[in-house]
C-alpha cells in the first residue's frame, strides 16, 4: 500500500494542527480576569488608603513631638520668646505641613493654638485632600494632653466614635 497517495486525500485541515484561540476560549479569559479584577482593585484601593493613613498619623506624631520641644524651649505653645506665632509659616516647620512630604498632598496639617503663654494648648490636625479627601476615617487630630480624635468621618469607618478609632487609629 502507498502512504503518499493516502496523505493527499485528507483535508488540509487535518494535516495541520489547530492555531490560535476560539471566541470562546477568550471569552473564558477575559470573564476570569474580569472577576480577578473586580476583587483585586477594591483591595488594592484600601491597602494604599491604609498606607496613606498611616504616613499621616506619622506626620502628625511628628508635629506634636515638635510643638512639646517648642514648648520646652520657650514655655508656651502659642509664641516663641520673640513674640512670633508657632502658626506663622516661618516657625512651624514645612516638612510637618503635608503628607506625603514630597509630591502631591494626601493630608494637609496644621496647628491651632488656643490660650495665651503657659496655659496654652494645641491641636495638630491633618486635613483630608487630593486622592482621599472623600476617605471614610475623616481627618486625624492630636491635642497637647495626647488626646487622638477623629473629625468628620463616615459610618464606613464605624458606628461609633470608638469603632471609628479601632478601625482608622492603628
Amino acid at each position: 500500500m502507498n502512504t503518499s497517495c493516502t496523505s493527499k486525500t485528507l483535508a488540509p485541515s487535518a494535516r495541520r494542527g489547530q492555531r490560535g484561540f476560539t471566541l470562546i476560549e477568550l471569552m473564558i479569559t477575559v470573564a476570569i480576569v474580569a472577576i480577578l479584577s473586580s476583587i483585586a482593585y477594591p483591595s488594592y484601593r484600601d491597602y494604599i488608603a491604609r498606607g496613606r493613613r498611616a504616613e499621616a498619623q506619622s506626620q502628625l506624631m511628628q508635629a506634636a513631638q515638635w510643638m512639646e520641644r517648642f514648648y520646652a524651649e520657650n514655655y508656651a505653645y502659642d509664641q516663641n520668646t520673640a513674640g512670633v506665632a508657632v502658626t506663622d509659616a516661618t516657625l512651624f516647620p514645612a516638612r510637618y505641613s503635608q503628607s506625603p512630604t514630597s509630591g502631591t498632598a494626601a493630608y494637609t496639617i496644621a496647628v491651632a493654638t488656643t490660650g495665651t503663654g503657659s496655659t496654652s494648648t494645641f491641636t495638630v490636625t491633618a486635613t483630608r485632600a487630593g486622592t482621599m479627601a472623600n476617605d471614610k476615617c475623616g481627618n486625624f487630630q492630636i491635642t497637647s494632653t495626647g488626646v487622638r480624635q477623629l473629625v468628620n468621618y463616615t459610618s464606613a469607618a464605624g458606628a461609633t466614635q470608638v469603632a471609628a478609632m479601632q478601625s482608622c487609629w492603628r
